[in-house]
């Protein structure tokens, strides 16, 4: 199941917001070695605003294995700011209905059988999100071959790849009804929600 959750909402989500937060700092200040702000093992950037919405698988101890964070464009956001000009090819996205996907990471501590479904599993909750809330599109910054990977269809490429924190990646956009990996989706069986409903929140509060 995959759990949808805000800065308003984190409240109801047990530590998730602290484990997610670690989850980054494991990944990518510890295991990559990248000079990202972090405090007391947990990773952050200006962009953990109220405006994040962040997605999350946790196991059966309640621990954050994989995250993905989704930023309207329609503000800040991590493209726009540090490399716009991995965008050749019209404009940056600027739209309440376009997120980007940001800080997307898998623990590669978790047995092999279990961690080669979070991913795809994450972006089955991605669909799902947008479906929910009327977001046409994602886009973000990325390598080729992660996305291309799973999302086999409506992958557009904004531009070349150039070195982003020592990888080779490129801004990417893809409409919603492409998200959802279907192949694996088969492969792993996974079911046609995964996403947690709204009713499972407590009443009036959205995700």
């Amino acid at each position: 199941m995959i759990e949808a959750f805000s800065l308003r909402t984190a409240h109801l989500f047990q530590d998730a917001m602290a484990s997610q937060a670690r989850l980054r700092h494991k990944v990518f200040v510890a295991d990559r070695g990248l000079d990202h702000p972090h405090f007391e093992g947990m990773e952050y950037d200006e962009f953990d605003t109220p405006a994040a919405v962040y997605l999350v698988w946790r196991d059966e101890a309640r621990v954050v294995r994989g995250v993905a964070r989704l930023l309207r464009t329609d503000r800040p956001y991590m493209l726009q700011t540090y490399w716009p000009y991995l965008v050749e090819t019209g404009a940056l996205p600027s739209s309440a209905s376009v997120c980007e996907v940001t800080r997307v990471c898998v623990d590669r501590s978790v047995n092999p059988q279990v961690r080669k479904v979070i991913f795809p599993e994450l972006l089955c909750g991605i669909n799902e999100y947008f479906k929910r809330h009327g977001i046409v599109a994602m886009t973000g910054v990325t390598r080729p071959h992660l996305l291309e990977g799973f999302c086999k269809t409506g992958v557009t490429w904004l531009g070349r790849t150039q070195p982003i924190e020592g990888e080779m990646e490129g801004a990417f956009y893809v409409p919603t009804d492409h998200i959802r990996p279907v192949r694996h989706c088969a492969l792993y069986k996974l079911p046609e929600h995964v996403l947690m409903p709204p009713e499972a929140l407590p009443q009036g509060i959205a995700a």
